[in-house]
Protein backbone atom coordinates (compact mmCIF):
# COMPACT_ATOMS: atom_id res chain seq x y z
CA UNK A 1 0.00 0.00 0.00
CA UNK A 2 1.51 3.28 -1.27
CA UNK A 3 0.44 6.63 -0.37
CA UNK A 4 -0.47 8.69 -2.95
CA UNK A 5 2.31 11.01 -1.65
CA UNK A 6 4.88 8.75 -2.53
CA UNK A 7 3.61 8.84 -6.47
CA UNK A 8 3.74 12.28 -6.83
CA UNK A 9 6.43 13.82 -9.41
CA UNK A 10 8.85 15.83 -7.88
CA UNK A 11 8.61 18.32 -10.79
CA UNK A 12 5.11 18.44 -9.37
CA UNK A 13 6.37 19.73 -5.99
CA UNK A 14 8.89 22.29 -7.27
CA UNK A 15 6.46 23.77 -9.44
CA UNK A 16 3.65 23.97 -6.85
CA UNK A 17 5.58 26.10 -4.24
CA UNK A 18 7.09 28.27 -7.33
CA UNK A 19 5.61 32.04 -6.78
CA UNK A 20 7.06 35.47 -7.11
CA UNK A 21 8.03 37.77 -4.30
CA UNK A 22 7.31 36.12 -0.92
CA UNK A 23 5.86 33.34 -1.55
CA UNK A 24 5.73 30.75 1.16
CA UNK A 25 7.32 27.68 -1.06
CA UNK A 26 10.36 29.79 -2.31
CA UNK A 27 11.26 32.03 -5.84
CA UNK A 28 10.71 30.73 -8.88
CA UNK A 29 7.86 30.80 -11.67
CA UNK A 30 4.74 32.16 -11.14
CA UNK A 31 2.13 29.41 -11.35
CA UNK A 32 -1.14 31.92 -11.76
CA UNK A 33 -1.64 35.44 -12.83
CA UNK A 34 -4.25 36.32 -10.08
CA UNK A 35 -3.95 36.86 -6.32
CA UNK A 36 -5.52 34.83 -3.94
CA UNK A 37 -8.33 37.17 -1.96
CA UNK A 38 -9.90 36.15 1.43
CA UNK A 39 -13.39 34.83 1.01
CA UNK A 40 -16.39 36.86 2.36
CA UNK A 41 -19.55 34.86 1.64
CA UNK A 42 -21.06 31.31 2.47
CA UNK A 43 -21.74 30.53 -1.28
CA UNK A 44 -18.55 29.53 -3.09
CA UNK A 45 -18.19 31.01 -6.98
CA UNK A 46 -19.27 29.06 -9.77
CA UNK A 47 -15.65 28.14 -11.05
CA UNK A 48 -12.47 27.15 -9.28
CA UNK A 49 -10.59 29.28 -11.20
CA UNK A 50 -12.11 32.15 -9.46
CA UNK A 51 -11.16 30.82 -6.12
CA UNK A 52 -7.52 31.92 -7.50
CA UNK A 53 -5.43 28.98 -5.37
CA UNK A 54 -4.71 25.86 -7.80
CA UNK A 55 -5.14 25.51 -11.88
CA UNK A 56 -3.62 22.00 -14.13
CA UNK A 57 -0.95 22.88 -16.18
CA UNK A 58 1.08 19.84 -17.81
CA UNK A 59 -1.49 17.28 -16.56
CA UNK A 60 -0.70 18.26 -12.81
CA UNK A 61 -1.84 20.71 -10.09
CA UNK A 62 0.13 23.74 -9.95
CA UNK A 63 -0.90 26.39 -6.78
CA UNK A 64 -1.04 29.97 -7.11
CA UNK A 65 1.76 32.37 -5.66
CA UNK A 66 0.99 31.93 -2.18
CA UNK A 67 -0.33 28.86 -1.67
CA UNK A 68 1.42 26.61 0.26
CA UNK A 69 0.97 22.28 -0.65
CA UNK A 70 0.79 19.86 2.08
CA UNK A 71 0.37 15.84 2.81
CA UNK A 72 -0.82 13.25 5.94
CA UNK A 73 0.65 10.92 7.07
CA UNK A 74 -2.05 8.40 6.04
CA UNK A 75 -4.65 9.70 3.69
CA UNK A 76 -8.04 8.36 3.16
CA UNK A 77 -8.88 5.31 0.54
CA UNK A 78 -10.57 6.89 -2.24
CA UNK A 79 -10.63 4.81 -5.14
CA UNK A 80 -6.78 4.66 -5.72
CA UNK A 81 -7.04 8.67 -6.13
CA UNK A 82 -3.82 10.64 -6.19
CA UNK A 83 -4.77 13.77 -3.96
CA UNK A 84 -3.11 17.23 -4.07
CA UNK A 85 -3.85 19.16 -1.29
CA UNK A 86 -3.35 22.93 -0.69
CA UNK A 87 -3.99 25.75 2.10
CA UNK A 88 -4.40 29.60 2.33
CA UNK A 89 -4.07 31.81 4.88
CA UNK A 90 -4.77 35.84 4.88
CA UNK A 91 -1.96 37.73 5.31
CA UNK A 92 -1.26 38.51 8.58
CA UNK A 93 -3.32 35.17 10.44
CA UNK A 94 -2.27 32.12 11.84
CA UNK A 95 -3.76 28.81 12.67
CA UNK A 96 -3.66 27.81 16.30
CA UNK A 97 -1.83 24.55 16.83
CA UNK A 98 -3.83 21.76 18.95
CA UNK A 99 -2.29 18.52 20.23
CA UNK A 100 -5.45 16.55 19.41
CA UNK A 101 -8.15 18.07 17.54
CA UNK A 102 -8.72 20.08 14.33
CA UNK A 103 -6.22 23.86 14.32
CA UNK A 104 -8.37 26.10 14.48
CA UNK A 105 -8.22 28.68 11.59
CA UNK A 106 -8.77 32.07 11.09
CA UNK A 107 -11.97 33.52 8.69
CA UNK A 108 -10.46 33.49 5.43
CA UNK A 109 -8.54 30.45 5.26
CA UNK A 110 -9.25 27.77 1.68
CA UNK A 111 -8.05 24.63 1.92
CA UNK A 112 -8.26 23.11 -1.46
CA UNK A 113 -8.01 18.84 -2.22
CA UNK A 114 -7.77 17.85 -6.02
CA UNK A 115 -8.66 14.10 -7.01
CA UNK A 116 -7.13 12.38 -9.88
CA UNK A 117 -7.16 8.71 -10.93
CA UNK A 118 -3.83 7.05 -12.64
CA UNK A 119 -4.31 5.43 -15.52
CA UNK A 120 -2.16 2.42 -14.53
CA UNK A 121 -1.31 1.58 -11.09
CA UNK A 122 1.99 0.17 -12.32
CA UNK A 123 3.34 2.99 -13.97
CA UNK A 124 5.98 5.72 -12.40
CA UNK A 125 4.52 8.29 -14.04
CA UNK A 126 1.40 7.57 -14.68
CA UNK A 127 -1.39 9.41 -16.65
CA UNK A 128 -3.87 10.84 -14.15
CA UNK A 129 -7.21 11.88 -14.95
CA UNK A 130 -8.23 14.67 -12.57
CA UNK A 131 -12.13 14.87 -11.76
CA UNK A 132 -12.40 17.13 -8.86
CA UNK A 133 -10.94 19.67 -7.01
CA UNK A 134 -13.18 20.44 -3.03
CA UNK A 135 -12.57 23.62 -2.12
CA UNK A 136 -13.11 24.03 2.22
CA UNK A 137 -13.38 28.08 3.47
CA UNK A 138 -14.08 29.67 6.52
CA UNK A 139 -16.74 32.79 6.81
CA UNK A 140 -17.64 34.31 10.28
CA UNK A 141 -16.18 31.42 12.22
CA UNK A 142 -18.46 28.68 9.93
CA UNK A 143 -16.67 26.32 7.31
CA UNK A 144 -17.87 25.63 4.34
CA UNK A 145 -17.48 23.34 1.23
CA UNK A 146 -17.96 22.71 -2.60
CA UNK A 147 -17.27 20.20 -4.92
CA UNK A 148 -15.70 21.72 -8.90
CA UNK A 149 -15.33 19.18 -11.22
CA UNK A 150 -12.87 19.36 -14.02
CA UNK A 151 -13.61 19.49 -18.02
CA UNK A 152 -12.30 17.35 -20.20
CA UNK A 153 -9.48 19.70 -21.56
CA UNK A 154 -8.63 20.63 -17.43
CA UNK A 155 -9.00 24.06 -18.43
CA UNK A 156 -11.45 24.46 -15.64
CA UNK A 157 -13.19 22.94 -12.79
CA UNK A 158 -17.40 23.70 -12.49
CA UNK A 159 -19.40 23.94 -9.07
CA UNK A 160 -20.91 20.93 -8.45
CA UNK A 161 -23.09 21.46 -5.21
CA UNK A 162 -25.30 18.50 -6.47
CA UNK A 163 -22.68 16.02 -7.05
CA UNK A 164 -21.73 13.53 -9.37
CA UNK A 165 -20.52 10.01 -10.03
CA UNK A 166 -18.05 9.25 -12.80
CA UNK A 167 -17.35 5.56 -14.13
CA UNK A 168 -13.51 5.47 -14.86
CA UNK A 169 -11.27 2.31 -15.76
CA UNK A 170 -7.81 1.93 -14.86
CA UNK A 171 -5.16 -1.29 -14.56
CA UNK A 172 -4.36 -2.20 -11.26
CA UNK A 173 -0.84 -3.60 -9.58
CA UNK A 174 -1.56 -6.53 -11.21
CA UNK A 175 -2.57 -4.97 -14.33
CA UNK A 176 -5.94 -6.25 -13.79
CA UNK A 177 -9.00 -3.73 -14.99
CA UNK A 178 -10.61 -2.47 -12.52
CA UNK A 179 -13.53 -0.05 -12.79
CA UNK A 180 -14.44 2.77 -10.30
CA UNK A 181 -17.53 4.85 -9.93
CA UNK A 182 -16.04 7.35 -8.59
CA UNK A 183 -18.35 10.02 -6.08
CA UNK A 184 -18.24 13.61 -6.36
CA UNK A 185 -19.81 14.19 -3.32
CA UNK A 186 -22.54 16.11 -3.20
CA UNK A 187 -22.86 19.33 -0.23
CA UNK A 188 -24.86 16.94 1.93
CA UNK A 189 -22.83 13.86 1.48
CA UNK A 190 -19.99 16.38 2.34
CA UNK A 191 -21.62 16.97 5.50
CA UNK A 192 -21.70 12.91 6.07
CA UNK A 193 -18.00 12.77 7.06
CA UNK A 194 -17.38 16.45 8.13
CA UNK A 195 -20.06 16.46 11.04
CA UNK A 196 -17.97 15.89 14.21
CA UNK A 197 -18.29 19.24 15.66
CA UNK A 198 -20.77 21.08 12.87
CA UNK A 199 -19.00 21.29 9.34
CA UNK A 200 -15.14 21.07 9.96
CA UNK A 201 -12.00 20.04 8.10
CA UNK A 202 -10.15 16.56 8.73
CA UNK A 203 -7.17 16.89 7.44
CA UNK A 204 -5.53 19.70 9.55
CA UNK A 205 -4.22 17.98 12.52
CA UNK A 206 -0.90 17.70 14.08
CA UNK A 207 -0.78 13.56 14.26
CA UNK A 208 -1.48 14.05 10.32
CA UNK A 209 0.80 17.17 9.22
CA UNK A 210 3.90 15.59 11.50
CA UNK A 211 5.96 14.49 8.85
CA UNK A 212 8.38 15.48 6.35
CA UNK A 213 7.12 17.24 2.97
CA UNK A 214 9.82 17.12 -0.22
CA UNK A 215 9.87 21.06 -0.61
CA UNK A 216 12.25 22.39 -3.68
CA UNK A 217 14.89 23.64 -0.91
CA UNK A 218 14.86 20.13 0.42
CA UNK A 219 12.59 17.95 2.70
CA UNK A 220 11.37 20.03 6.01
CA UNK A 221 8.56 18.49 8.78
CA UNK A 222 5.37 20.60 7.78
CA UNK A 223 4.81 21.81 11.41
CA UNK A 224 8.23 23.38 11.27
CA UNK A 225 7.11 25.00 8.02
CA UNK A 226 3.97 26.36 8.86
CA UNK A 227 5.53 27.85 11.77
CA UNK A 228 8.54 29.44 10.17
CA UNK A 229 5.70 31.09 7.60
CA UNK A 230 3.78 32.68 10.80
CA UNK A 231 0.71 30.23 9.78
CA UNK A 232 0.72 28.08 12.45
CA UNK A 233 1.50 29.59 16.48
CA UNK A 234 1.54 27.26 19.27
CA UNK A 235 3.10 24.53 17.62
CA UNK A 236 6.21 22.66 19.45
CA UNK A 237 9.66 23.72 18.61
CA UNK A 238 10.31 20.30 18.17
CA UNK A 239 8.26 18.30 16.11
CA UNK A 240 9.10 14.69 18.25
CA UNK A 241 7.56 16.62 20.92
CA UNK A 242 3.94 16.15 18.57
CA UNK A 243 1.70 13.55 18.20
CA UNK A 244 2.12 11.88 14.72
CA UNK A 245 0.16 9.28 13.45
CA UNK A 246 1.56 6.43 11.50
CA UNK A 247 1.81 6.10 7.52
CA UNK A 248 -0.09 2.91 7.35
CA UNK A 249 1.40 2.24 3.64
CA UNK A 250 5.33 1.84 5.60
CA UNK A 251 6.57 -0.67 7.68
CA UNK A 252 9.14 1.21 9.25
CA UNK A 253 6.51 3.98 10.55
CA UNK A 254 5.20 1.73 12.98
CA UNK A 255 4.16 -1.70 14.08
CA UNK A 256 1.58 -3.64 12.51
CA UNK A 257 -1.10 -2.90 14.88
CA UNK A 258 -0.25 0.95 14.70
CA UNK A 259 -0.69 1.04 11.42
CA UNK A 260 -3.63 -0.60 10.97
CA UNK A 261 -5.09 1.25 13.49
CA UNK A 262 -3.77 4.55 11.62
CA UNK A 263 -6.04 3.24 8.90
CA UNK A 264 -8.73 2.53 10.94
CA UNK A 265 -8.85 6.51 11.48
CA UNK A 266 -8.03 7.69 8.60
CA UNK A 267 -10.79 5.89 6.43
CA UNK A 268 -13.62 5.21 9.56
CA UNK A 269 -13.38 7.43 12.56
CA UNK A 270 -14.72 10.60 10.84
CA UNK A 271 -18.04 8.79 11.13
CA UNK A 272 -17.01 6.02 14.52
CA UNK A 273 -16.76 8.10 16.34
CA UNK A 274 -19.00 9.55 19.67
CA UNK A 275 -19.92 12.91 18.02
CA UNK A 276 -19.97 11.15 14.42
CA UNK A 277 -22.46 10.22 11.94
CA UNK A 278 -21.94 6.50 12.92
CA UNK A 279 -21.59 7.42 16.40
CA UNK A 280 -24.45 5.72 17.77
CA UNK A 281 -23.13 2.06 16.81
CA UNK A 282 -20.69 2.64 19.88
CA UNK A 283 -17.81 2.01 17.78
CA UNK A 284 -15.41 4.26 17.97
CA UNK A 285 -12.32 3.46 15.28
CA UNK A 286 -9.40 6.87 16.53
CA UNK A 287 -6.11 5.38 16.94
CA UNK A 288 -6.11 6.24 20.17
CA UNK A 289 -8.66 4.60 21.57
CA UNK A 290 -7.94 1.95 24.33
CA UNK A 291 -11.65 0.58 25.39
CA UNK A 292 -11.52 -3.24 23.63
CA UNK A 293 -15.14 -2.85 23.07
CA UNK A 294 -14.97 0.39 21.44
CA UNK A 295 -12.76 -1.13 19.41
CA UNK A 296 -15.34 -3.56 18.59
CA UNK A 297 -13.78 -6.18 20.60
CA UNK A 298 -16.21 -9.48 20.68
CA UNK A 299 -18.54 -6.58 20.09
CA UNK A 300 -21.94 -7.30 18.38
CA UNK A 301 -23.04 -4.40 15.78
CA UNK A 302 -25.86 -2.34 16.73
CA UNK A 303 -28.02 -2.85 13.63
CA UNK A 304 -25.62 -3.62 10.76
CA UNK A 305 -28.15 -6.23 8.94
CA UNK A 306 -27.07 -7.48 5.60
CA UNK A 307 -23.73 -5.66 6.73
CA UNK A 308 -23.00 -8.38 8.98
CA UNK A 309 -22.54 -10.63 7.10
CA UNK A 310 -23.85 -13.08 9.55
CA UNK A 311 -20.73 -12.41 11.70
CA UNK A 312 -21.46 -11.82 15.38
CA UNK A 313 -18.99 -9.72 16.28
CA UNK A 314 -17.37 -6.61 14.63
CA UNK A 315 -13.34 -7.85 15.90
CA UNK A 316 -12.71 -10.88 16.61
CA UNK A 317 -9.00 -11.47 18.35
CA UNK A 318 -7.14 -13.87 16.10
CA UNK A 319 -10.08 -14.55 13.12
CA UNK A 320 -10.23 -12.11 10.93
CA UNK A 321 -12.81 -14.55 8.59
CA UNK A 322 -15.29 -14.29 11.31
CA UNK A 323 -15.01 -10.27 12.13
CA UNK A 324 -17.05 -7.71 10.99
CA UNK A 325 -14.75 -4.90 9.82
CA UNK A 326 -12.62 -6.76 7.41
CA UNK A 327 -15.94 -8.15 5.70
CA UNK A 328 -17.44 -5.05 4.79
CA UNK A 329 -13.79 -3.44 4.11
CA UNK A 330 -13.41 -6.13 1.15
CA UNK A 331 -17.19 -5.74 -0.21
CA UNK A 332 -18.19 -3.35 -3.16
CA UNK A 333 -21.92 -3.87 -2.16
CA UNK A 334 -23.45 -0.64 -1.06
CA UNK A 335 -25.52 -2.18 2.15
CA UNK A 336 -22.44 -3.94 3.05
CA UNK A 337 -18.83 -1.69 2.02
CA UNK A 338 -17.54 0.53 5.00
CA UNK A 339 -17.11 2.98 4.41
CA UNK A 340 -20.10 3.75 2.82
CA UNK A 341 -19.41 6.82 0.88
CA UNK A 342 -16.50 7.75 -0.81
CA UNK A 343 -15.52 4.07 -1.92
CA UNK A 344 -16.35 2.08 -4.67
CA UNK A 345 -13.64 -0.35 -5.26
CA UNK A 346 -11.59 -2.58 -2.47
CA UNK A 347 -8.37 -1.09 -0.91
CA UNK A 348 -6.55 -4.96 -0.92
CA UNK A 349 -3.39 -3.17 0.54
CA UNK A 350 -5.94 -1.83 3.59
CA UNK A 351 -7.83 -5.30 3.98
CA UNK A 352 -4.90 -6.98 4.38
CA UNK A 353 -3.20 -4.84 6.99
CA UNK A 354 -6.00 -4.93 8.78
CA UNK A 355 -6.51 -8.68 8.36
CA UNK A 356 -2.82 -8.65 9.69
CA UNK A 357 -3.88 -6.87 12.95
CA UNK A 358 -6.72 -9.22 13.90
CA UNK A 359 -4.87 -12.13 13.30
CA UNK A 360 -2.28 -10.98 15.91
CA UNK A 361 -4.77 -10.19 18.86
CA UNK A 362 -4.56 -12.57 21.74
CA UNK A 363 -7.69 -13.91 23.10
CA UNK A 364 -11.32 -15.23 21.87
CA UNK A 365 -15.01 -14.49 21.78
CA UNK A 366 -17.94 -16.38 23.11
Amino acid sequence: MVSSSARWPWLWAAIVLAGCGSSPGGGGSQAASCTPAAPTSADGPATLSAWCQVSLQNGDVVLASGVLPYDLTTPLFSDTAVKRRTVWLPPGTSATYDASDVFSFPDGTVLTKSFGLRDDLRKSNPVIRWIETRVEWKVAGSWHALSYTWNAAGTEAVAAPGGSVRQLSFLDENGATQTAHYLVPSAQQCGLCHEEHGYVPLGPRARYLNKDFPYPGGAANQLLRWSSLGWLSGAPADPASAPRLPAASDPSSGTVEQRARAYLEANCAFCHNPAGAAGSTGLTLWASEMDQNALGFCKPPVAAGQGSGGLKYDVVPGDPDGSIIPYRMSSTVPAIAMPQIGRSVVDPAGVQLVREWIAGLAGSCP
